[in-house]
């Protein structure tokens, strides 16, 4: 067995996915425009099919810095943005979508996404969920795995300040993120395997292609991974966020979690983390509790709330942030806790409007367009 090849990258840079809800504005539901807007952009080369139909993704090219970044991000929206408007049809960025039922959505034309629809049947059906994933540059394989470790502490924390699927198919799924409840179900998801080096993860991946499990690392489905091709540790726990600065600040936050552990590693120290049954409990806090809950942040059961956990993290982060020149976008993390997260917008929107399925899709339409500045947009 060869060690696979990792492009590692000098610098730690930064790149986002974005999954975008592609709604009828007229009934509100999902609808399958995918391939129409893809047309539309005749070739966009930062726009992309997803598993479904009712997906459209967008890929940033890395970014220095998350100025950089937003300005990046900013563009492939209003090109996006300006296509689907002149086929009728909205954009959102949530989790989950509230009313939409998995069983009426049409599956991707590319071949990769048919076969695994047909290999893996209902559970990859149900795959109506949105996410937010984050690539951050690192130099080594090596130092993939390092910082993998270091970042499993981190992941329950990430994934409360993105929480943004409380609902599911007109249900209250009673949680802030149903949405990796859904993805669980998956082969090859949720929290990554214990590794102590590259050569692990090399060894993983050749057995699991050779048996037949995956085609490739991107059937890896982890809340975070190594990506060889593009040199990153890419992390994926995070459900998708309407908000542009909220997309920027958990990237910011990110980027800065990064290149603390690689500077860890490059200089000797350890980057473990809790004992993965902590991990596992913690993750289930954020999932129901959001940024309401408390973790645990020892072997004794000591706990503190996630709020109070994430403001010792970002003292501890801010120099590195101030290196990377991105701490104003760090800190702005602050206010997922004051204007509360997506989840608990939408859960607001639908207690005062007395059970309305329709203005809950639109509060997370109008939220996207006149965050990301796009009302005054006009197809032409």
């Amino acid at each position: 067995m060869e060690l696979l090849n990792f492009n590692g990258s000098k610098n730690n840079t930064v790149g986002v996915e974005l999954e975008f809800q592609l709604i009828d504005p007229n009934s509100r539901e999902l609808t399958s425009a995918t391939s129409k807007i893809l047309k539309e952009l005749n070739g966009y080369p930062y726009v992309k099919h997803e598993l479904f139909e009712s997906v459209i993704e967008i890929n940033s090219a890395p970014c220095v810095n998350t100025a950089d970044l937003r300005n990046d991000l900013k563009k492939h929206v209003q090109v996006l943005y300006q296509a689907a408007s002149k086929l009728g049809v909205k954009l959102g960025m949530a989790g989950t979508n509230p009313i939409s039922n998995w069983t009426r959505q049409t599956i991707s034309p590319l071949k990769r996404y048919q076969d695994i629809a047909d290999k893996i049947q209902m559970p990859v059906k149900r795959m109506l969920i949105f996410g937010l994933h984050v690539h951050v540059g690192v130099q080594s394989g090596d130092e993939a795995i390092a910082v993998k470790s270091g970042l499993m502490d981190y992941l329950p924390h990430l994934l409360a300040l993105s929480a943004s699927s409380p609902f599911w198919v007109k249900r209250d799924s009673g949680m802030e993120s149903y949405r990796v409840k859904i993805l669980e179900t998956l082969p090859t998801t949720g929290l990554p395997f214990k590794l102590n080096n590259w050569e692990e993860f090399s060894e993983l991946v050749y057995v699991l292609k050779k048996a037949g499990t995956i085609e490739s690392i991107r059937e890896i489905w982890w809340d975070i991974r190594p990506h060889p091709d593009f040199g990153t540790v890419e992390i994926r726990i995070c459900d998708a966020v309407p908000l542009l600065d909220d997309v920027i600040s958990i990237a910011a936050l990110i980027q800065s979690l990064v290149t603390f552990l690689a500077k860890k590693y490059r200089s000797g120290e350890e980057t473990g983390h809790l004992p993965s049954f902590l991990i596992r409990e913690n993750k289930w806090r954020a999932a129901r509790y959001g940024v309401d809950g408390k973790l645990i942040i020892n072997n004794l059961g000591d706990t503190v709330p996630i709020k109070q956990a994430v403001e010792r993290l970002l003292a501890e982060l801010t120099p590195t942030a101030k290196e990377l020149k991105i701490e104003s976008d760090l800190l702005n993390i602050n206010k997922i806790f004051e204007r509360g997260t997506s989840s608990k917008r939408q859960r607001k929107v639908y207690t005062e409007t007395k059970g309305d399925w329709n203005l809950v899709v639109d509060s997370l339409i109008n939220e996207f367009e006149e965050s990301w500045n796009l009302k005054t947009l006009v197809a032409s």
